[in-house]
């Protein structure tokens, strides 16, 4: 551990953390420092909420096991936001509350958008809303796809607390070039019309094409982005994406085994091997997913002035200083 005071930059302010040997970091706006044991009250909240609708889920507890995925993944959020306050000292409601809703509000469009490429593809189907009409099954779904990009920020952000992600600072450099950023960007619209061509067969690049399209357009215009990290050989904002969707990834799919209303995979020639319900080579697309995750939010949120308190502090003043700039904060 480091025998000097470590200044973590953020968007939304300056934290300062004191490297120690007391198991304690002060938070922001608190004047007491908090024992590195103590989970925050919200983490506390949140394991209690999974508590009690991880059992409803699985037992199928009538009223409250049927409508129990929102609440059973509200639980999870902000556990892993107990969690990442507790370690780091900061987090994402931490630094800005109105930007953590946000997130939320911006998820339910970004799924809808996967859902209408799997119209096409037909890779999944949901089980246990039979009969019911098109507008309860709209409003359900938007109200369970809305924990999508919060779940993932979440855990992309406390993977980056750890020394295994700290260590992929120093790593190749990719430079964003105007040849780089056009065939990206190129990619990316090649993969939407390969999915819209050939559905059944295009279908794993349903999770790539998103990323290469909008991660360049971020960069462009000074958002947080993908681009932006790896121009500089530093690897941790896109490790910490891809592994926090991986886990993301398998907590939808274990909770989901049991559960009613379920949904279930049609993946064609990669349809062996299952764990749960997702076929092992499935769980392959949930590393590009955590990429598509952050570029999509940071282009919605950026249209409306949400993005700068999302992301992803990282321990390094010249990378924090370098965000900042690109975001267009700096003085």
């Amino acid at each position: 551990m480091l025998n000097r005071l470590d200044i973590k930059t953020s968007l939304a302010g300056l934290v300062a953390t004191g490297n120690h040997k007391l198991p304690e970091r002060r938070i922001p706006f608190r004047e007491k420092p908090i024992p590195r044991y103590v989970l925050p009250y919200r983490g506390l909240f949140g394991l209690a909420l999974i508590g009690l609708f991880w059992p409803a889920s699985w037992l199928k507890m009538g009223f409250i096991g049927h409508y129990s995925f929102f609440p059973l993944w509200l639980g999870y959020i902000l556990t892993v936001e107990g969690l990442v306050l507790r370690r780091t000292g900061t987090s994402l409601i931490q630094r800005n509350s109105k930007t953590f809703v946000g997130m939320f509000i911006i998820a339910s469009p970004f799924w809808w958008f996967f859902e209408g490429v799997n119209h096409f593809t037909e890779s999944w189907h949901y089980l246990g809303n039979e009969g019911r009409s098109t507008a309860y099954f709209i409003l359900l779904s938007s109200w369970a796809f809305s924990i999508v990009v919060p779940a993932i920020l979440e855990t992309a952000e406390l993977l980056g607390s750890t020394k295994f992600i700290q260590r992929l600072s120093t790593g190749p450099v990719i430079k964003p070039s105007n040849t780089l950023i056009v065939g990206e960007v190129s990619v990316g619209v090649a993969c939407l019309m390969a999915l819209a061509i050939w559905p059944h067969y295009a279908f794993p690049v349903t999770w790539l094409g998103v990323f290469f399209i909008l991660d360049p357009i971020n960069y462009v215009q000074g958002r947080p982005s993908v681009l932006a990290t790896v121009r500089h050989g530093d690897w941790r904002l896109p490790c910490s994406l891809a592994f926090g969707a991986l886990v993301c990834g398998w907590f939808w799919e274990m909770w989901n085994f049991y559960a009613i209303p379920k949904w279930e995979y049609t993946i064609g020639f990669f349809d062996f091997v299952h764990i749960f319900e997702m076929p092992l080579l499935g769980y392959g697309g949930y590393l590009p997913f955590g990429l598509e995750t952050f570029a999509a939010y940071h282009f919605a949120a950026g249209l409306v002035g949400w993005s700068s308190g999302a992301s992803i502090p990282i321990n390094s003043d010249e990378q924090a200083n370098f965000d900042i700039d690109r975001a267009g904060l700096a003085p």
